[in-house]
């Protein structure tokens, strides 16, 4: 016999069978999870995105301190943006330096609306998403769309900083971590 945390008694055969809901209920879920991520083929995370307030002060601190770099730094206003899948005007700067295999990105905006600017008047400054580079943009777009993330800010615009073209969206998927998934697509990325 088992005794539970309310005083019941419990079988043996009666605790067997709870377990055996429990181990089943979290394998359904696994195996939903898992479905998922072979829905979406996601690649490999490539960049990590913090927002912050002051590039510049940033760049410096990391840079002098931690032996991060060297960065490229350049302001980035896209020739199209949708916030909230409304047209918008944003402008940012940003500073991009590698960390091994991924690169660390930090931005800030400067102008227009943009959920950079929501993120840093509501959070402060931090870790806003993970950037996802895809070869194929308008088919990993639909289906994320497919699999229930929602939209929330998308991009299409000439970089000249890197000589190429820059589709790119940010998905919700704030539920659990509180981060945003951004599926990128670059012609420079694709050079490679």
């Amino acid at each position: 016999m088992l005794t539970t945390r309310n005083g019941e008694c419990k079988s043996a055969e009666s605790r067997g069978s709870i377990l055996l809901r429990n181990i089943t209920r979290k394998d359904a879920k696994m195996t939903s999870m898992d479905e998922l991520r072979m829905k979406l083929e996601l690649p490999p995370v490539s960049q990590i995105v913090v927002v912050v307030r002051d590039v510049d002060r940033v760049v410096e601190h990391y840079s002098s301190i931690f032996g991060l770099g060297p960065f490229t730094v350049y302001e980035f206003a896209p020739e199209k943006h949708w916030f909230m899948e409304e047209p918008s005007y944003a402008k940012f700067l940003m500073a991009k330096a590698m960390l091994g295999d991924i690169e660390l990105c930090f931005m800030q905006p400067l102008e227009g609306e943009s959920i950079h600017k929501e993120f840093l008047g509501t959070h402060g400054e931090g870790i806003f998403n993970l950037v996802l580079n895809v070869p194929n943009y308008d088919e990993m777009f639909d289906k994320f769309v497919k699999a229930g993330f929602k939209p929330l800010a998308r991009a299409e615009s000439y970089v000249e900083t890197y000589k190429g073209y820059l589709k790119a969206c940010y998905f919700d998927t704030r539920s659990i971590g509180g981060i945003l998934i951004e599926i990128r697509w670059g012609s420079w990325l694709m050079e490679s």
